[in-house]
């Protein structure tokens, strides 16, 4: 019988309750592959409204789940409470207890739940034993933001593969940089910041051998105390192209770098890359290059949900023109490059994007001079 402590919140106030625990799971996107950063929330309803009691979130690599650091922080306040987690709760144990048990010796009086979790070996059981043991379970609350946050296992579980975010920086003229010649940032410094945002939330980020040849960028968080957050660096390099000097691979101790290649690059070349830390990773050959597919199927195999792609114009083309893309980011800069540049989809138009019935917009914001556009995948 429903108490003061356990009366239910009105449909607006879960949702609330709700949007704090996607942000509380958000926080420790890119940490937790290749379990789903789920955020939770123990809440007590007392007469003057609800209070917070417990709150936990997936830890790193997935190790201790979200529902079960929430309750041990709720302690007996959690006998008679509400419960709000972004994802169905597992009944299948990790290290000896799960998710459903630990809520269902607690005493919890209702779960709110964003969504049914989409691992075949959970779907719809651990709402189904909560109910069985007098739980009353509330399901679909914020789910398509909790689609969004747990994208990257349900593309693993669908496809496959990772989720997949195309980030390309744009000037008014349709190019994201130059030919050859000296590098040149085509975004300010507030898309450069949001760009941080965009590495610490993905468990790696991707340019191809064109880009890491050009530009040699370093690809890790650079944001002061938060490089250990940088996410997997990873080129695709049909010949092992990449030089044992460059930025990437002077960092290879600290960060991980992930080098795509195939069998038909030189011997000595993938040897001497191995050598200085890089881990070398062999697939087939599709058209034009490292079969990307097959690379994304590896990728899943070994881990990685949330995938962003940095560039260059080939692969970005590459990945749109077989359907691959599941996000993309445009950042518009106002700066010219001019008829040296190298256009954003090799050559295609943008509006393979932006007028696409593939993809709708879902979110534009200024940022700084820069005009910052997210799409994603529709159909």
């Amino acid at each position: 019988m429903a108490t003061e402590r356990t009366a239910s919140a009105d449909p607006e106030m879960d949702r609330r309750l709700m949007a704090v625990a996607l942000r509380l799971g958000r926080r420790n996107l890119g940490s937790t592959a290749p379990a789903p950063a789920v955020g939770t929330l123990v809440v007590g309803f007392e007469a003057e409204g609800p209070v917070i009691v417990g709150r936990g979130a997936t830890g790193d690599d997935g190790t201790s789940q979200a529902e079960i650091a929430a309750l041990t922080a709720a302690g007996a306040a959690a006998r008679g409470a509400t419960v709000y987690t972004t994802l169905e709760p597992s009944p299948n144990p990790l290290d000896g207890v799960s998710a459903v048990e630990a809520l269902i010796s607690a005493g919890v009086a209702r779960v709110i739940s964003a969504l049914e979790n989409p691992d075949p070996r959970v779907a719809g059981r651990g709402h189904a034993q909560l109910r069985d043991a007098g739980i009353a379970v509330v399901t679909g609350v914020l789910g398509d933001e909790a689609r969004r946050l747990h994208a990257g296992p349900i593309s693993v579980l669908a496809a496959g593969r990772p989720h997949v975010t195309l980030k390309l920086a744009v000037s008014a003229d349709g190019m994201i940089g130059r030919l050859a010649g000296e590098r040149m940032l085509v975004s300010g410094r507030e898309a450069f910041a949001r760009l941080q945002t965009m590495r610490i939330e993905a468990d790696a980020t991707l340019i191809g051998i064109g880009t890491a040849l050009v530009d040699d960028p370093s690809l890790t968080v650079r944001v002061p105390g938060l490089r250990a957050h940088s996410p997997i660096r990873i080129v695709l390099d049909t010949q092992a192209r990449l030089s044992p000097t460059s930025s990437l691979v002077k960092g290879a101790g600290d960060t991980a770098l992930w080098l795509v290649t195939s069998s038909e690059a030189p011997l000595s070349n993938r040897d001497r890359l191995a050598a200085a830390g890089v881990e070398v990773i062999n697939v087939g050959t599709g058209s034009g290059g490292v079969d990307i597919e097959a690379a994304l199927r590896l990728l899943a195999e070994r881990g990685v949900t949330r995938l962003l792609v940095e560039g260059g114009a080939k692969v970005a083309a590459s990945l749109l023109h077989r359907g691959l893309l599941d996000e993309v980011v445009l950042f518009h800069a106002p700066v010219v490059v001019g008829p040296d540049g190298v256009r954003a989809l090799a050559g295609g138009a943008l509006s393979a994007i932006e007028r696409s019935p593939r993809f709708r917009r879902i979110e534009e914001t200024r940022l700084g001079e820069d005009r910052m556009v997210r799409y994603e995948r529709s159909v």
